[in-house]
């Protein structure tokens, strides 16, 4: 739950993607820049798909336009709609249920797309203006880079002109015969007086991610992640009600990260409790410290004094420990094999960072050296656990430059990340928090899950950070930093 100030490794150039410049209309309308996301929204996704002209792909539905599931050059039909060259296509879109014209406050189209870029061909987006009786050019593919997935917003200004004769209705088209062009996803988000933001269906609420603190991606982050099946998760450690997983197992989550045990101590969860998690459709990974003891852990009589290398900065109940003596092995090692028998999905390794905040001598040796031997505990970990369940998931936190440790990414699984954008409210914009998106960034690229844990309570931060990991490849999830609760985010986590 820590993240170190500065690696160890130099800081990797970063490659940014501006996502903004569309064409202008008369009324101003255009690409939000991630500047106007609705903070509270609710998703109204296509109800029917009209051809004016041209086609579509061979058996491709509308379903394709409901959620955004792809990025970097991902290409998996049925999960996107293509649009031929001269195609005109009609979205329609009606208002939830007691919504009317007036009570919409705010609109936005929601949209991830793959195609052309505008200097090859250009593809419109445009709204009926039901009081002009016109279409009106909403933003173009401008924004887009050619023939990777982008993602934006682009703003309806006055939408209730969009909204008071009828449902929303989106026209994507082009003259042009020169190629076609791919839609993941395309939503109207519309954002209502009094609204609690309703019930979304839009697992992705994209917009712009090209802000000068996003670092983007400078790799493929469309490379086929082989850790399939999610995207969601829940992080809580403690708090949980009545002692139980019932919240967790009842929420839509894909994935939920636990504690080992049920009190942080010893009384550990069962397998008859994990086994009936993952019943409930979720896979579920058992957090524990590898680089770190608490004193209330019940190991803690077990590790002797001279292992222990002082506090954790800010934990007083914690200690460094030296992860690269044997008889810390172990300590590890026992928290592995409760994780097995108790049938978790994978482990997930707190302090991890250890290896920078220790002395650089702590070792008699340096500070790469100290990275070498924590992936070598990674790696020893990794081989010992999938020995005995070839299926289970080995996932360290924070410390991503350990991607440049040779061993590190056939060890692991996924990385989990914290404080990526967001910290508390304060936005993540040091120079490691840049060397952070970077390099988790290249460790997505190597096919590699990868979570994204921020701590915000602002809704205009919650959306910032989901938009953004999304666009990096992430899976997001914005929650408090004592993980004492199961958040879920109204319009971003599954309802």
């Amino acid at each position: 739950m820590r993240v170190a100030a500065i690696g160890w490794t130099s800081l990797w150039c970063i490659a940014l993607f501006a996502c903004g410049g569309s064409s202008a209309s008369a009324d101003n309308a255009g690409p939000s820049g991630g500047t106007e996301l609705l903070a509270e929204a609710r998703t109204l996704t296509c109800a029917t798909l009209q051809l004016e002209s041209g086609s579509i792909g061979s058996g491709q539905s509308v379903q394709g336009l409901h959620t955004q599931t792809l990025s970097g050059t991902q290409d998996r039909w049925t999960e996107y709609v293509e649009f031929f060259p001269g195609t005109s296509a009609t979205c329609t879109y009606a208002l939830p249920a007691g919504v009317g014209a007036a009570d919409v406050l705010s609109a936005e189209v929601g949209i991830n797309y793959r195609g052309p870029a505008t200097a090859q061909m250009r593809w419109l987006f445009e709204a009926w203006d039901y009081t002009s009786g016109a279409w009106v050019l909403v933003g173009d593919n401008a924004f887009a880079q050619s023939w990777r997935w982008t993602a934006t917003s682009l703003a309806l200004t006055t939408p209730q002109r969009f909204v008071s004769g009828g449902p929303v209705k989106l026209r994507y088209r082009t003259t042009s015969t020169a190629d076609a062009s791919l839609l993941d996803l395309l939503v109207i988000r519309i954002q209502v007086a009094a609204s609690d933001a309703g019930t979304s269906t839009d697992a992705g609420t994209p917009v712009d991610a090209g802000t000068s603190t996003d670092a983007g991606t400078g790799t493929d982050a469309g490379t086929p992640v082989q850790w399939e099946g999610v995207n969601s998760f829940t992080y809580q450690l403690t708090n949980y009600p009545q002692g139980r997983l019932d919240t967790i197992a009842n929420s839509k989550f894909d994935l939920a990260i636990v504690d080992l045990a049920r009190d942080g101590h010893s009384n550990w969860f069962t397998a008859a409790e994990i086994t009936a998690l993952k019943s409930r459709g979720k896979q579920v990974l058992a957090y524990f410290e590898i680089g770190a003891i608490e004193d209330f852990r019940p190991e803690w009589s077990q590790v002797p004094e001279d292992l222990k290398l002082g506090p954790v900065s800010g934990w007083p109940n914690e200690q460094y420990v030296k992860y690269w003596d044997e008889r810390w092995w172990p300590i590890v090692q026992g928290r592995i094999d409760q994780a097995l028998a108790a049938g978790f999905t994978g482990c997930y390794m707190d302090m991890v960072v250890t290896y920078e905040e220790i002395p650089a001598n702590a070792a008699g040796t340096n500070r790469a050296d100290l990275a070498r031997k924590m992936v070598a505990l990674i790696e020893r970990i990794s081989l010992y656990a999938k020995a005995r369940n070839p299926a289970f998931k080995v996932m360290p936190q924070n410390s991503p430059e350990l991607v440049d440790v040779p061993a590190y990414l056939p060890a692991i699984d996924g990385l989990g990340m914290e404080d990526m954008y967001w910290s508390d409210d304060s936005p993540c914009n040091f120079g490691w928090c840049e060397e952070n998106r970077t390099n988790a960034a290249r460790v997505r690229a190597a096919g590699k899950l990868v979570l994204s844990t921020d701590y915000a309570i602002q809704a205009a931060n919650i959306a910032d950070a989901y938009t953004r990991s999304r666009a990096a490849g992430f899976v997001p999830y914005v929650s408090v930093r004592a993980l004492n609760q199961m958040t879920v985010n109204a319009g971003w986590d599954p309802q």
